[in-house]
């Protein structure tokens, strides 16, 4: 025969360890309006920006030590939650590329030319901005985020309907700049640009045939960018709109560059001349205020998805 059990003190149970925590619900389908977002850093943006947006939460068994806070947070809150196979993982993403995390989150709202145009004249809009013509690869749209973030971007701008949508594969590459750089679909490019230039930004096309190179005057001010998909360029429209048009000199080895390679080295121009402001960096866009633009996370997104060493 066993021994009498052990006598528990008084009080509330002790609880689990947050890595233990029974799973919530089962798996939810995807209503209109939401995605289901994944990648690590994409993640760890989403639950620091968008706490509010969270729908439902599912973590890697394997991975499931990184997300301890998350995992706690979302019992706290009452989010849904679930721990799954990786293999499940990949179903329910829809991507062999979720890192172990994925999160049901309403979608991302986009702006539209009027709220560029009021964060502009409210200051809360300095530039650069790059305007988008034609360019539909949702990896080179979210690498163009990235870099757009990295050198404070004020928002992206293209035509409503062919600017790609903020597509979870676009967020994950975009490694959490989708919580920081606006991004802004417009219906009358002409009319737009034309209101920015009234504004005081400068119009500057880029080409990889004509124009003048980059370097000889630099970019400095305010600045719009207008870059074109890698086949077909800027269209005419916009490039007899342009104030300027630039080429970005090299070997003559290649006929173009990636157009987010091409973003990188236009945004670092930009960034360079750009006046300093009293710390010394180049004065910043006021854009994504309210996401996650210079924000440390408190709470449980401080330790949200940092990996504990044991």
């Amino acid at each position: 025969m066993s021994g009498p059990r052990p006598q528990r003190g008084r009080g509330a149970r002790p609880q689990r360890p947050a890595a233990e925590l029974p799973a919530a619900g089962p798996p939810r389908h995807r209503a209109k309006g939401e995605e289901t977002y994944h990648g690590v850093r994409a993640c760890r943006a989403l639950v620091a920006g968008r706490p509010g947006d969270m729908i439902r939460v599912y973590v890697a068994a394997e991975e499931r030590r990184q997300w301890a806070a998350l995992l706690e947070h979302c019992a706290k809150a009452r989010l849904g939650f679930r721990v799954v196979p990786g293999d499940n993982l990949s179903r329910i993403s829809g991507s062999t590329h979720h890192e172990g995390i994925a999160i049901l989150a309403r979608s991302y709202r986009r702006w539209d030319a009027a709220e560029l145009e009021a964060a502009v004249a409210a200051g809360g809009v300095a530039g650069p901005l790059l305007y988008l013509d034609g360019v539909g690869n949702p990896h080179n749209f979210g690498a163009i985020l990235r870099t757009a973030a990295h050198f404070g971007c004020g928002a992206v701008l293209g035509r409503r309907g062919e600017l790609p949508p903020l597509s979870p594969a676009a967020v994950r590459v975009a490694e959490g700049a989708a919580e920081h750089v606006p991004v802004c679909d417009v219906d009358d490019p002409a009319a737009t640009l034309a209101r920015l230039k009234a504004a005081g930004f400068t119009v500057v096309a880029t080409s990889s045939r004509g124009g003048e190179p980059l370097f000889t005057r630099g970019l400095s001010g305010r600045v719009v960018l207008v870059l074109g998909s890698e086949g077909e360029g800027v269209s005419r429209p916009l490039a007899a709109a342009a104030d300027r048009c630039v080429r970005i000199p090299g070997s003559g080895a290649v006929e173009s560059l990636n157009v987010s390679v091409a973003c990188g080295v236009l945004l670092a121009e930009a960034w360079r001349g750009r006046k300093p402001a009293a710390d010394g960096r180049p004065g910043g866009s006021q854009a994504g205020r309210g996401r996650a633009r210079g924000r440390q996370p408190r709470g449980p997104a401080a330790s949200i998805g940092r990996r504990r060493v044991t």
